[in-house]
């Protein structure tokens, strides 16, 4: 029993770090309820009442999926294990829509992988998830919640940034929220050095030939994945569904005016998120 309560995270079964009891009761309630004011501020509650116990890592099967959940340093992590009926609804459920058995399926930012086993049983077999993570701590836990739903024939982990150049880039870390780092925020007390590829290169790395949908959400760096993508790659690559982190005060270049040059129509702009569509005749 001492040596299994030595081993990383990583390698215990899933399963060691599930809620028993009252706590377990707690999150099932959370996950429940209702989207609405009401709800919210319930499940607000019963995540309190669970995270005052202790739980930093939890194994969970979230929408008919396994992941091992970490809450104290991930937003993204602790929102989506406790509410997610709250987390991305409009924007996962429009995804879901799109893909279809052979799609392709680019995300850029895939954090913990919320997205990408979204997205996943979506391909099917045929198909083809790109998820693109360069923060090692996230990183790992990516690849350990795609393994654990047997996902990795069809989702493809690159462990790197995308940028407007290759290259190394500094990533400045939020430790408080994993989620957080960034290319283009200096602010934090450590920075790492990553490699990054252009869109288009990484596309062309792994033989993609078309991309369905694409959801980027980089801290405010989208403008730099997207413009020399937009500007050099072929029709045939350009997402039908684009969700891209809503942060335009980070922007360098106008995004919205890029994408409606390309064809895309503004669908919707949600809490974190603005959704941009090709109409199907475009």
């Amino acid at each position: 029993m001492a040596d299994e309560m030595k081993k990383p995270e990583s390698e215990k079964p899933f399963g060691a770090y599930a809620l028993h009891g009252r706590d377990a009761q707690l999150l099932k309630w959370a996950q429940a309820l209702p989207a609405g004011w009401f709800g919210r501020r319930a499940a607000l509650i019963l995540r309190k009442a669970v995270l005052s116990g202790g739980a930093t890592v939890v194994d969970a099967t979230v929408e008919g999926l396994k992941y091992r959940l970490y809450t104290r340093d991930n937003v993204s992590e602790r929102k989506f294990l406790f509410m997610p009926q709250f987390y991305d609804p409009y924007e996962r459920a429009r995804l879901k829509q799109i893909l279809f058995d052979g799609s392709v399926f680019v995300d850029i930012g895939a954090n913990a992988g919320l997205y990408t086993l979204a997205a996943a049983p979506h391909v099917g077999t045929s198909g083809k998830v790109l998820a693109v993570e360069p923060n090692p701590a996230v990183l790992e836990r990516l690849k350990f919640n795609v393994a654990l739903n047997g996902l990795e024939s069809r989702v493809i982990v690159a462990p790197v940034g995308v940028a407007d150049a290759e290259g190394s880039f500094d990533l400045t870390l939020d430790d408080s929220n994993l989620g957080g780092s960034s290319l283009v925020e200096t602010r934090g007390a450590r920075k790492i050095s990553i490699a990054c590829h252009t869109l288009l290169a990484l596309a062309g790395k792994h033989g993609l030939e078309k991309i369905d949908a694409l959801k980027i959400d980089i801290e405010g760096a989208e403008d730099k994945a997207l413009a020399p993508f937009f500007k050099d790659a072929p029709e045939a690559l350009h997402p039908r569904l684009l969700i891209l982190e809503n942060s335009p005060a980070a922007w360098k270049i106008d995004l919205s005016a890029l994408l409606k040059d390309k064809g895309y129509a503004h669908e919707k702009t949600t809490h974190m998120n603005q959704v941009w569509a090709k109409p199907k005749n475009g």
